[in-house]
C-alpha cells in the first residue's frame, strides 16, 4: 500500500466548511445530499430490496454494514438500517471520505482498494476525533462576535479598573507631599532634605490627619505659615 495523508487533507478541507461540531446520522445526509448522493437506508423496506436487486447489490448488502455505489445513473450512499445512531455516524462519515477522497473508479462500487480503504478510515478518524487546534479554530469562527464583543467588555472592565484604581490612590494621599521614617516633617518630592532618603513615602491623609507632621519650612514655607496661623 502507497503511503499517503490525503485523508486528513481531505478531513481537514472537510472540518473547514462544515466546523467540527458533532455530526449526527442526520447531518452527513445531508451533507451527502449537498454532494450529490442520495442515502438509503436497506434492510426491511421493499423499495430498497428492489433498488438493491435492479442494481445487483444484494451480495454487498448481506455482507457489508454500508457501502457507496456510483455509475452514470446513480449515486447512492446505502446503510444497514439496524445499526445504532453511533454505528451510523461511523459508517456515513467512512463513506463521506471516499466522496470527497474522490475514490471514484472503474468498478461502481466505491472503495475496494486498500488504500482508498485506509484513507476513508483516515478521513473518518479526523473527522470524529478532530484535534485540539481543529476545534478552536472552529470555536473562534462560529463565535467570532461573542469573542470580541467579550474581548471590549474586557478592555473596558480595565480601562475602569484602572480608573478606579488612580482615583482611590488620588484620595487616599494629601497632596503630594512625603515624609520619611524618622522625620516629622513634610516635604515636595524634590525637598533637599529628603531628596536622597531611601526611606520617603507620599503621605496619606490619614497621616496627615494624624497631626504629627508639620510643614517643612524650606520647601514648603507658605503652608507652615498658614498651619501657624491656624
Amino acid at each position: 500500500m502507497r503511503k499517503t495523508n490525503k485523508g486528513k487533507v481531505k478531513a481537514k478541507e472537510f472540518l473547514g466548511i462544515y466546523g467540527t461540531s458533532e455530526y449526527s446520522s442526520e447531518r452527513f445526509k445531508d451533507i451527502l445530499e449537498e454532494k450529490g448522493y442520495t442515502t438509503v437506508e436497506f434492510g426491511s423496506s421493499s423499495e430498497s430490496d428492489t433498488l438493491i436487486s435492479e442494481l445487483k447489490l444484494k451480495n454487498y448488502a448481506d455482507s457489508s454494514r454500508g457501502f457507496t455505489y456510483a455509475d452514470s445513473n446513480y449515486r447512492i450512499v446505502f446503510i444497514d438500517e439496524n445499526l445504532s445512531e453511533d454505528e451510523k455516524r461511523i459508517v456515513l462519515t467512512h463513506e463521506t471520505g471516499h466522496i470527497f477522497c474522490e475514490h471514484f473508479g472503474k468498478a461502481s462500487i466505491i472503495g475496494k482498494d486498500v488504500t482508498d480503504e485506509f484513507e476513508a478510515n483516515e478521513f473518518a478518524h479526523y473527522i470524529l476525533i478532530p484535534t485540539v487546534a481543529d476545534t478552536l479554530k472552529d470555536f473562534i469562527k462560529r463565535n467570532r462576535l461573542k469573542i470580541f464583543f467579550c474581548m471590549a467588555l474586557l478592555a473596558m472592565f480595565s480601562i475602569l479598573t484602572a480608573f478606579a484604581i488612580n482615583r482611590y490612590r488620588d484620595n487616599k494621599y494629601y497632596g503630594d507631599y512625603y515624609i520619611t521614617a524618622t522625620g516629622t516633617k513634610y516635604h515636595t518630592k524634590d525637598c533637599r532634605y529628603i531628596d536622597n532618603k531611601e526611606s520617603k513615602s507620599r503621605m496619606t491623609n490619614e497621616e496627615f490627619e494624624s497631626g504629627y507632621y508639620d510643614p517643612c519650612s524650606d520647601c514648603l514655607p507658605d503652608e507652615l505659615l498658614k498651619k501657624m496661623l491656624g
